[in-house]
């Protein structure tokens, strides 16, 4: 066949699948719309867990189980699981949102428009991550209506996400065969694809010195406010370099102002995308402290924990290549961004899985300004089942 001719077969068909439409955008809205009426804050995942495990049998799920992670975190409702079979010889993928919202939703009142869906401003929306949960219920719905090619699906609704990734943390990720995986609770537009985020520090230090009356003896006192503030400004703090940040965000002290302060509770964190940098930073920082108590003579309680490891993916990595071509199929250009947070998918790549994060179409989380813009929403939509579809292609065959 002549080259020309080839074009001219192959070309139209390329166009006509950049300009299908594959998602079912009404759909989409309802779910969102009803999964927005379902408050999840404030620790009580179990009516909304349940919504969603009801609604993974109905579309189709071989498997559908909710945890007891509630049992070990407190709270009500669990981490749901579930498995959908695929079309081609290939490991599984991850796909993974999170049930609860940052704050509670009770009494929303939502303002819809053409373009656009957020609340009156007296609540949060919630799209973080309610938008997350819509667009991989409507990526397999999707798959499996228009008979298209995709691995096997492991899917997994974490609660807890917002306390610091605790659902994620307990649950039991030997149920697990993923080697990849999506995590759709980004910010940023269609096209941001999100392959880095920091190992996370978070460090509580308490300065311990000596009350005493601050007008008639106070040099009998040892003021640990000032040994906190001495400690403190011996550190760098804020943006440290384009991979590092450090922050104080909690000082607790003192009694009155006539006293010495005896206790100052200090709490912050220490973010790098060099896993080394943010360790050498907590070092640092614990040194510094434990020399400031020895001046004064006083003394420092300091506690640290790891509260997540660094994600950085490589653009030559299976699950990157595949969004890419995605985002390409609709004409955008693939922006890979590193974030300067951690989600669920720092937990599932520590345990192997290695995760991209892709936006969901919000924006302003975490504020009562929030909103869902409908066409970065439904954009979102196109890209995971176009990525699932192009991972489909690349790791394996048609059964």
């Amino acid at each position: 066949m002549k080259r020309w001719m080839v074009i001219c077969i192959v070309l139209p068909m390329l166009l006509g699948f950049q300009r299908q439409q594959l998602v079912n955008r009404e759909r989409m809205t309802e779910l969102f719309l009803q999964l927005v009426q379902i408050d999840s804050g404030s620790e009580n995942e179990a009516e909304i867990g349940q919504f969603v495990a009801d609604l993974l049998k109905r579309i189709g799920a071989e498997e559908v189980l909710i945890d007891d992670a509630s049992e070990k975190l407190g709270g009500t409702g669990g981490n749901v699981f579930a498995r959908f079979k695929g079309t081609v010889s290939a490991p599984p993928v991850l796909l993974s949102a999170h049930l609860d919202t940052v704050a509670p939703t009770k009494g929303i009142r939502i303002v819809r428009t053409e373009t656009e869906i957020k609340t009156d401003g007296t609540t949060i929306l919630g799209a973080d991550n309610k938008a997350g949960i819509v667009l991989i219920i409507e990526a397999i719905q999707t798959l499996q209506e228009r008979n298209l090619p995709h691995p096997p699906i492991e899917v997994v609704f974490t609660i807890r996400e917002e306390k610091g990734l605790l659902g994620a943390k307990v649950f039991d990720k030997t149920k697990l065969k993923a080697r990849y995986g999506f995590i759709v609770d980004g910010a940023g537009k269609p096209g941001d694809l999100i392959v880095g985020s920091p190992t996370h520090f978070r460090f509580e230090v308490t300065f311990i010195g000596k009350s005493a009356h601050a007008g008639v003896e106070p040099e009998k006192g040892i003021n640990a406010i000032v040994m906190a503030s001495e400690a403190i400004s011996a550190m760098k703090w804020g943006r440290l370099d384009e991979d590092t940040t450090a922050n104080v965000g909690v000082i607790e002290g003192g009694q009155a102002m006539n006293i010495v302060p005896d206790r100052c509770r200090i709490v912050g964190e220490f973010r790098s995308h060099n896993p080394k940098r943010a360790e050498g930073l907590l070092a640092e920082w614990k040194s510094i402290c434990e020399k400031v108590a020895q001046k004064f003579g006083g003394k420092v309680e300091f506690s640290a924990e790891k509260s997540f490891d660094a994600i950085s993916l490589s653009p030559n990595e299976p699950i990157v290549k595949a969004a890419m071509r995605a985002v390409e199929s609709l004409g955008l250009k693939p922006n890979l961004k590193r974030m300067g947070g951690g989600t669920d998918g720092n937990v599932f790549t520590a345990h192997g899985i290695r995760c991209l994060v892709l936006p969901t179409g919000g924006e302003n989380y975490h504020s009562t300004s929030e909103r869902l813009v409908l066409a970065d929403f439904y954009a979102m939509g196109e890209i995971l089942v176009r990525a699932l579809v192009e991972l489909a292609k690349g790791n394996g065959s048609e059964k």
